[in-house]
């Protein structure tokens, strides 16, 4: 018999009067590993602070028998926190020699997960532990996690890593928790069957509403003919021979008229199906932006990029095409970020077309929002029309209300998803993007790629999301040993 390691009962949390997690019952059992995903702001790492017993719920008890480890989301190592590392994890990890607060992102993130590792307990706590992870070091935390005999959750939007890692999958979703056997694959699977049943149920419950609409009608046509029958006989003289065969008719006139009512009762009564909300597939038009006849706009020959006093990459060529999808990869600190800073800037060694126009997407940028409506801050210098601007919207789940509330009034999650739309919206035919799917929701991050897939434009981007970069590059180029290189792919 498998034994408990967290027990889950009557969970209620609320943030500012709205209700963030609502759930019955959740049992987890040692040694289960389970991802959790959702869109951001639906409270997945709230859970984990509630299990953690960092944050109280509103109403509820969680009884977590086993010993767990925390690794936060937003979090740095401290040169402190040495003296509790494994100096072999330090160095299999390959956490730099110098104070921790110069480590960046990735080296930052590296040296917390030798701490994590350094000290074993019988589970785990995650979110996010990929940020800003490269493809090596996300290698290595899948090997850790495969052999890792304990409990462990983890919230993560690396499909590869939840595929790899995880056996169940938790969905947060308007305040509830959906569990799922199996990994991130078979998550989409089941959700995809799911999506297929309710639609078929949508379709079974319209059409037993129209039959029972098309009732009602043909019993209420039935009493009103009655009715007019009835009301002939009243003007003229009734011989008390056919009384009996008038009260007989009031009678069926009545009869369908309860007839009528008690099939509206059964119509309300139905159970409702909600309607299935599709995405309007993405069709980019054409613009006199896009227009390039260059067949390779953007070229580098010879190109040196320095870092302080050191070479980064050293005497490197290459060839851009036209309307490809160029996927740049490479470890953390290797100068994929200098790289597209090198080519937006034109340096030395770049040759651009002159009708190369540049959008960029930044995180950050949603600091810098216009206080407008979400429809006018992008209608404001596009060249689409309106209509594929609410389309653009729709991909990025922005319903009829969120496209009107004001941009001042989103939450974090929404502005970042305004940023995306803006990327491809601005007039533009190359679109830069420096690691897209950082602190971004899976559901973005697939809307992402949808729309990536059908800009009709130049896209380079860097990123260490193998599963992202899989759906999304035409092209990869990797950066190895200071040169940068076409890989076959």
């Amino acid at each position: 018999m498998q034994e408990l390691a967290i027990d889950i009962k009557d969970i209620e949390k609320s943030y500012n009067g709205k209700t963030i997690l609502t759930i019955d019952h959740l049992r987890v059992y040692q040694n289960e590993k389970i991802g959790i995903v959702g869109e951001n702001g639906q409270g997945k790492s709230t859970l984990l602070n509630i299990i953690n017993q960092s944050t109280q719920p509103d109403k509820g008890q969680v009884y977590v028998i086993s010993d767990f480890q925390y690794f936060k989301q937003i979090d740095h190592f401290s040169d402190t926190n040495f003296e509790k590392v494994d100096p072999e994890l330090i160095s299999r990890l390959k956490v730099p020699d110098y104070t921790a607060s110069k480590y960046s992102g990735g080296e930052d993130t590296r040296a917390r997960l030798a701490e994590i590792f350094s000290n074993y307990t019988t589970g785990m706590l995650m979110d996010e532990p990929t940020t800003h992870l490269d493809s090596e070091g996300v290698q290595y935390l899948i090997n850790e996690l495969t052999y890792y005999y304990g409990t462990l959750l983890v919230v993560s939007h690396d499909r590869s890593f939840l595929d790899n890692v995880v056996h169940t999958i938790w969905e947060v979703k308007n305040g509830s928790v959906n569990v799922y056997n199996g990994n991130y694959s078979s998550y989409l699977k089941q959700k995809e069957h799911d999506v297929l049943e309710q639609e078929r149920e949508y379709e079974k419950f319209q059409k037993e509403k129209l039959r029972l609409k098309d009732s009602v009608l043909k019993k209420q046509r039935q009493a009103l003919k009655m009715s007019k029958v009835s009301q002939k006989k009243k003007n003229k003289n009734i011989n008390p021979g056919r009384l009996a065969s008038s009260k007989e008719k009031g009678t069926v006139q009545k009869a369908a008229q309860k007839t009528a009512k008690a099939i509206e009762k059964r119509i309300d009564n139905l159970d409702e199906i909600e309607k299935i909300t599709k995405v309007q597939k993405i069709h980019f038009p054409d613009t006199k932006t896009i227009d390039i006849h260059n067949p390779f706009p953007i070229m580098g020959e010879a190109v040196i990029i320095e870092k302080g006093n050191q070479v980064i990459l050293d005497n490197v060529d290459f060839q851009f095409k036209l309307g490809k999808r160029i996927g740049i990869s490479g470890p953390n600190g290797s100068g994929k970020t200098s790289l597209l800073q090198h080519i937006i800037e034109n340096n030395e060694g770049i040759t651009l077309s002159p009708k190369v126009k540049f959008s960029t997407y930044n995180q950050m940028d949603y600091k810098c929002i216009e206080k407008k409506s979400v429809i006018d801050y992008l209608m404001n210098e596009t060249e689409y029309q309106e209509s594929f601007i609410r389309a653009i919207l729709n991909n990025l789940g922005f319903d009829q209300n969120a496209i009107n509330k004001c941009t001042m009034d989103l939450s974090g999650g929404e502005k970042t998803r305004l940023v995306i739309a803006k990327l491809f919206t601005d007039p533009s035919n190359v679109l830069i993007l420096d690691e897209p799917t950082n602190f971004i929701d899976v559901e973005t991050i697939e809307a992402l790629e949808k729309l990536l897939n059908a800009y009709k434009g130049t896209v380079i981007f860097t990123s260490h999301d193998n599963y992202f970069m899989k759906k999304v590059a035409d092209e990869v180029w990797e950066i190895e040993d200071n040169k940068l290189i076409l890989k076959e792919y």
